[in-house]
């Protein structure tokens, strides 16, 4: 999603926008994801001079493999960011724009050309929103660890014998 800032007038204004995930292109291509279908994205910008306030609710789904039983799935993501955005005019070498208060919640980022692109925030929100452990359902039984069936679909007696809680019999033997 690009912004032209001289085309808005001040105050506050609702943009959405849903795209296909090849228009993040450099951004999509580093993130590691497999995304599906389109990405989502519902702006509130609050312009005030020439900065930019923005506050963004990003949706998209993507293709995973289970952390458990290996099988693909497709997931849902929802994620949030805000950015504040200064012309680079008022960028100084020693940090965000010397106006701003020390702490501030928000990000500071710089847009030069009249133009802000929100697309690798975008992408960082929802690599940011990706599970650390990716689970095709929160009850997933996983893979049996001695004939590797999906026990999610398959009933196995393997696990059921005397040794599943040695896994390191084959190489200690009966301690």
């Amino acid at each position: 999603m690009k912004i032209a800032v001289p085309s808005l007038r001040g105050g506050r204004h609702a943009l959405e926008s849903t795209v296909p995930p090849s228009a993040y292109g450099e951004w999509i291509a580093g993130s590691g994801l497999e995304f599906r279908g389109t990405i989502s994205v519902k702006a509130v910008v609050h312009k005030i001079q020439e900065e930019l306030l923005v506050a963004a609710d990003v949706t998209a789904v993507v293709r995973a493999a289970c952390a458990r039983c290996l099988e693909e799935f497709e997931m849902p993501l929802a994620a949030t960011f805000e950015a504040l955005y200064v012309p680079s005019s008022q960028m100084d070498m020693t940090g965000p724009a010397s106006h701003r208060a020390e702490g501030e919640s928000q990000r500071v980022l710089y847009y030069s050309g009249g133009e802000v692109d929100l697309g690798e925030q975008v992408v960082e929100a929802l690599s940011l929103a990706v599970p650390m452990k990716l689970l095709c359902s929160s009850d997933c039984k996983g893979i049996c660890p001695t004939c590797g069936a999906n026990l999610n679909e398959v009933e196995c007696n393997c696990s059921k014998g005397e040794d599943f809680n040695k896994p390191f019999k084959g190489l200690f033997g009966d301690i």
